[in-house]
């Protein structure tokens, strides 16, 4: 094992820990273009591929909810080799499948896996770092993560252009082993207690109960989640809506994706400025009402052109992050004690609710725009529901 950090921690571990963050959105969006093809080959309805994204979301979540209170127990190196390790297999043997259930089920052996990256890498953050450098590098490793949704459709194109899709899981899983050997040889134990210390797993659990309880701590949870819940939806139908319904290249999707990466980086900075001139809940208020407004627009110009349709997406999704930052940021100030739990419950939810968001726009399937624009505007809406029943209330007290 490598020896253990002593001074300060180097400059490489945030690029490492942003790469393991970055497991979600590159195994999520890499196999995007991919999907009208894969439904092709595996005699699959357009429904049935998005279950595949459905049940990657149910088991990122899942995987985040157990692997968090049980590398408190057990430490954070060992959990997060054994949840590298199941993604590299999972990504192998989705090359194998023949059958549209087989990758639905190894998707969501995938997605186990890499919620170990996910927990495990925010959970390295929280152990090594001072309190007052966890924002700077928390902002530092958003970046470095944002560059997989950006360059995963692009690659996952690309590969399309000479390869078949099953080169999307091998690509996937040669990242995966990369990584895997990276942290063996360089990232040593960084849990401070001892593993196995008594209790802890039981104390994580008690805390999700009683922030389940908490009308205040979900209601900012609430914001966030439906806000990503909205993104997942367009993740789930976009595939169809521009490759299938507007005739949009499959090697040219990952450009049009791309640009919702670029409207989250600037949304992002101006956030930073924004925070200076108005309230944390003040400006959730903004921007929830504003992602509210773009999903009734996306509603009804939804048999628009594809133009008007990309720009309100973009518009759309550009808050996504923003608002999950914000919220986020409140949850901690609020729920300090319990800051570990809150996170990996409000991650967990975010993915949970995109499940649902993944679920319903395959439900509501008719071969158009109308299912992915649906959700996307009553996630919205649901987001904005949250935030004002508790956000505003809770901000009042900050500044009491």
């Amino acid at each position: 094992m490598p020896p253990a950090f002593t001074n300060r921690p180097p400059r490489w571990l945030i690029p490492l820990l942003g790469s393991l963050v970055a497991f979600g959105p590159l195994s999520i969006d890499m196999y995007l273009p991919a999907l009208p093809a894969m439904g092709e080959q595996l005699h699959a309805t357009q429904g049935q591929m998005q279950l595949s994204l459905g049940a990657f979301f149910a088991g990122f979540c899942v995987g985040m909810l157990l692997y968090g209170p049980l590398s408190d127990r057990l430490g954070r190196r060992k959990l997060l080799l054994s949840g590298m390790l199941l993604f590299v297999i999972a990504s192998l043997l989705c090359t194998q499948v023949t059958q549209v259930e087989q990758l639905v089920v190894l998707r969501a052996l995938q997605a186990f896996g890499s919620g170990a990256a996910v927990v495990m890498a925010r959970a390295i953050v929280r152990d090594v770092y001072a309190s007052d450098e966890l924002p700077r590098v928390l902002s530092l490793m958003t970046l470095v993560t944002m560059i997989a949704p950006l360059l995963a459709p692009l690659l996952g194109g690309a590969l399309l252009t000479f390869f078949d899709w099953q080169a999307i899981f091998m690509l996937l899983a040669v990242v995966g082993c990369i990584s895997g050997l990276l942290v063996f040889w360089v990232l040593p134990e960084t849990l401070k207690t001892p593993p196995g210390q008594s209790g802890s797993i039981l104390k994580a659990f008690h805390n999700y109960c009683l922030l389940v309880r908490d009308r205040e701590a979900m209601g900012i949870i609430a914001t966030l989640a439906f806000s990503f819940a909205g993104m997942f939806a367009f993740i789930s139908g976009s595939p169809f809506v521009y490759i299938s319904y507007f005739q949009v290249p499959a090697q040219y999707y990952g450009l049009l994706f791309g640009c919702n990466v670029i409207g989250m980086i600037v949304v992002l900075l101006l956030n930073v400025r924004m925070l200076k001139v108005y309230s944390l809940p003040r400006l959730l208020m903004i921007q929830s009402s504003a992602q509210v407004l773009f999903g009734l627009l996306l509603l009804v110009f939804h048999q628009q052109s594809l133009s008007i349709l990309v720009i309100l997406v973009v518009l759309f999704m550009s808050l996504v992050n923003a608002i999950g930052t914000n919220s986020l940021s409140l949850l901690l100030q609020q729920r300090g004690q319990q800051a570990g739990s809150a996170s990996a419950l409000a991650i967990s939810l975010q993915f949970g609710m995109g499940a649902l968001a993944s679920l319903a726009v395959s439900w509501l399937q008719d071969d158009t725009p109308f299912a992915m624009t649906l959700v996307m505007a009553v996630c919205a809406a649901l987001g904005w529901v949250g935030q004002r029943m508790s956000v505003a209330r809770i901000g009042s007290r900050l500044h009491e």
